[in-house]
């Protein structure tokens, strides 16, 4: 009995994001990725057009959630806000650890080599945006805000770049936010003791 099309599509996508994952998009190979989905070569292009396409297959669903997740609009101020951001992101790396750690660390020669600096730009315009309004002025740079944007982006990706317990994400997920949003905080409070101060 012949496999329905829509398992067959989906051991091709699951054989392409190991390929993906452990070779890189420039070094996998259509032939390789066939041989791992169980269907022959010329079979998978009955599937997709070639690499780049399925590539984008694989990943598009983790570009899509991770944009999903600096859309959605925050009600809350100041630490709030980080801390909403982060988690957000690290729900959505959660739910889509590998194809993120594709496209942050295997995408070279794909259409999407670079988009770890795009999703870092993001945060930083989400921070500027939304937490800086609520710092001292001398805070408020953009500076300050790509830097937030690169320390969440990059820390996100370390804590995920490993298989982890939960418990053990969520903690260092706390303690990054509790370092951050401490010190955040402890500059706004300096400031506005000074400002009362006078």
């Amino acid at each position: 009995m012949q496999k329905p099309k829509e398992e067959i599509r989906r051991a091709i996508l699951q054989a392409a994001e190991d390929e993906f994952y452990k070779e890189g998009f420039r070094s996998s190979s259509m032939r390789r990725i066939a041989a791992k989905a169980g269907i022959s070569p010329g079979n998978i292009y009955g599937y997709f057009s070639g690499k780049t396409e399925l590539f984008q297959a694989v990943v598009c669903p983790a570009i899509e959630a991770v944009k999903e997740a600096l859309r959605t609009p925050y009600r809350c101020q100041y630490q709030g806000v980080l801390r909403e951001v982060a988690r957000q992101i690290a729900e959505t790396f959660r739910q889509h650890r590998i194809p993120v750690l594709i496209l942050a660390y295997h995408a070279d020669g794909s259409p999407y080599e670079g988009i770890d600096a795009v999703l870092s730009r993001e945060i930083a315009r989400r921070v500027y945006r939304e937490l800086l309004p609520t710092l001292p002025s001398e805070m408020r740079s953009r500076l300050l805000a790509e830097m937030m944007g690169q320390a969440l982006l990059r820390g996100m990706l370390e804590m995920f770049s490993a298989p982890r317990e939960q418990q053990e994400i969520e903690q260092a997920l706390e303690s990054f936010l509790e370092l951050m949003c401490g010190v955040v905080g402890h500059e706004k409070e300096t400031a506005d003791g000074m400002d009362n101060a006078g």
